[in-house]
């Protein structure tokens, strides 16, 4: 059964509260998650993609289809040929579905670019994301500014 609510709050203009005090206040990430902007953040490497040798015809076909949509594509030569390239390795997901070809596996060195970080950033506040990454290196570069200072600090300090 549904009870019905007070019939005061039905009417036009009635006034539940006869005063209403709000307080507030801004806080970081860092005191408490409820403070955090950003809702999902996370770095991956740079996929790399290599093919080794010419992959063509039906095996072409199949070494797109082991991979995300895009990262392979197929151009046909002069000679009516189905050729595949890589076209956008950024694309890939790294699920190495092609190593699971005999065939294929061979043909493709898959590996990760060492010093090309990607990051993605959900914003799910008021900031976005492009200004919650720089704030990011910015309390990054302080930390970084604090600790070589505490490491000058113990290099002069004396040895006992």
């Amino acid at each position: 059964m549904i009870r019905r609510p007070p019939r005061s709050t039905l009417f036009p203009y009635t006034t539940l509260f006869r005063s209403l005090e709000a307080l507030c206040f801004k806080g970081i990430g860092k005191d408490h998650t409820k403070f955090s902007p950003v809702a999902t953040a996370s770095y991956r490497l740079l996929p790399e993609i290599e093919l080794l040798e010419e992959v063509t015809g039906e095996s072409a076909e199949r070494l797109r289809a082991s991979f995300a949509e895009g990262v392979i594509g197929l151009k046909t030569d002069e000679d009516g040929k189905t050729k595949a390239y890589v076209e956008d390795a950024r694309r890939d997901t790294c699920s190495r579905n092609v190593l699971r070809h005999n065939d294929l596996k061979d043909k493709v060195k898959l590996s990760r670019v060492r010093d090309h970080l990607l990051f993605f950033i959900e914003s799910t506040g008021g900031m976005p994301p492009g200004i919650l990454m720089g704030d990011a290196i910015d309390v990054l570069i302080a930390k970084c500014d604090h600790f070589i200072g505490e490491l000058d600090k113990t290099s002069e300090a004396p040895i006992k």
